[in-house]
This record gives C-alpha cells, sequence and structure tokens, in this order.
C-alpha cells in the first residue's frame, strides 16, 4: 500500500514494541529506516521486513516526520535517545517514546517481562481469571502480545500526532496500553464485585486445562476448541 507514501519514519531500539510499529507504518508505505535493531529471532526478522537499516543515526534522524523509540529513559537518556538529545538532532520530527512503564513517574526505569506487564496491568485476570490459589504457577498468553499491544498504540498514538504542526513527543506506556484493553473487565469486578475465577473457568469450558509438551518442556494449556496459537485461547507456564 502506498497511503502514506513519502512519509519518512525512523525506529529506534532492539524491542519488539517499536518493531511492531514501524511494521505497521511500513504496511502502509511509509519509509522506515532502523536504528540498533534486533534481527536475531524469526519474529523480530518478520516485523522488521520491508523497513531499511542504517548505521549512521545522525543520517537517519536529521530529515524524518516520526520517530519511534523503545527504552526505558536511563537507557535512552545514556545514548542521547532522549527527548532532549532527539530533539537536537531534528527539531521537526514528532517523537513516539515507548517503554514498560513510560517515560516518568517511580517505576520508569523498572525492568519488565510480557508476564508481569500482563499482570501489572490486569490483563492477565481477563484472560486466566482470578487466581484462587497462590500456589498455582501464572499464566500467560503465548508469544509477545504486550509487545504487539504496545506497538499497536504507539502506531496510533504516532499517526495522530503526526497531523498536528507542532512537534512534541508522545509518551506510550505497555502496561497502560494493556490496562485499556482490559477496562471492560476492571470495571466489572470494581463496580459490580464480580469476576470470573480461573478454576470456574476450567469447569464452565472456558479455560482448558488440556496440555501438551513443548520443546521446552514447559506445559501449554488451551481452551477447548480454540486454535493452538491462538493468543486467548492458548496460555503457558513462564
Amino acid at each position: 500500500m502506498s497511503l502514506l507514501a513519502g512519509f519518512r519514519v525512523v525506529q529506534i531500539g532492539e524491542g519488539l514494541a517499536a518493531a511492531v510499529c514501524g511494521r505497521l507504518f511500513a504496511d502502509v508505505g511509509a519509509d522506515v529506516v532502523c536504528i540498533d535493531a534486533d534481527n536475531s529471532t524469526p519474529l523480530a526478522d518478520y516485523l522488521n521486513h520491508g523497513k531499511r537499516i542504517l548505521g549512521d543515526p545522525a543520517a537517519a534522524l536529521s530529515a524524518v516526520d516520526l520517530i519511534v523509540c523503545e527504552g526505558r529513559p536511563r537507557d535512552l537518556s545514556a545514548r542521547g535517545y532522549d527527548a532532549v538529545g532527539l530533539r537536537r538532532l531534528n527539531s521537526k520530527a514528532m517523537r513516539v517514546f515507548i517503554s514498560p512503564f513510560g517515560q516518568t513517574g517511580p517505576q520508569a526505569n523498572d525492568p519488565a517481562t510480557d508476564l508481569t506487564l500482563f499482570f501489572a496491568s490486569g490483563m492477565a485476570r481477563l484472560l486466566t481469571g482470578q487466581v484462587d490459589d497462590l500456589a498455582e504457577p501464572p499464566m500467560r498468553p503465548v508469544g509477545e502480545q504486550s509487545a504487539f499491544i504496545g506497538g499497536l498504540a504507539a502506531a496510533c498514538a504516532g499517526m495522530h500526532a503526526a497531523l498536528v504542526s507542532e512537534p512534541g513527543v508522545i509518551d506510550v506506556s505497555i502496561r497502560e496500553a494493556l490496562a485499556t484493553m482490559s477496562a471492560t473487565e476492571l470495571a466489572r469486578a470494581g463496580l459490580g464485585g464480580k469476576f470470573w475465577s480461573r478454576r470456574a473457568k476450567i469447569a464452565s469450558g472456558r479455560l482448558g486445562s488440556k496440555s501438551w509438551a513443548r520443546p521446552t518442556g514447559l506445559p501449554i494449556r488451551a481452551s477447548p476448541g480454540s486454535p493452538i496459537g491462538s493468543p486467548i485461547g492458548m496460555s503457558s507456564t513462564p
């Protein structure tokens, strides 16, 4: 597609959320350039398909419309990729930052994984139900769903921001993006006092307990009737 032909985007960092965001722009015709991209996995290689990879950040950043950067503020500042540093390199481009907990606040520099973000956002409760026994292992959807949801949120925010005449900064927290997906479940629990129990879901067939072996030796649990590989239909222990 050539919907965004002539629209120039720079994607900075090894994170999958930035790669998802950049891939969405590339799919609709934008010229996407990668800096420090990680193509060491099939998923990362797929997400960075159709993008140009450059080794000179200054040349790549000097004439673009949108900068998408993933990382915690401490790491980005050390590399000169924080909001101030990027503005020095290009004062006209919109800047979209993606990180687990946002660029500000007490948790801004905390590490996170797909699993911890799902539980911190409340999304895990929506998908697998309220945990009845804390001795039970945590469960999460297969794959890197937090990266896809965070990348989608960044792409939507970046597209809207690019339509604004004045350059600015968009701060995308992956945890907050996940929380918006589970707003209905959180409202049900908070306002009505109703929630799904994990065991009740299993008993009703909404969450199956059948297991398959994985090459890693960890079990996979899938809902009856759900296709194997479905993000919501399949959950696994970390």
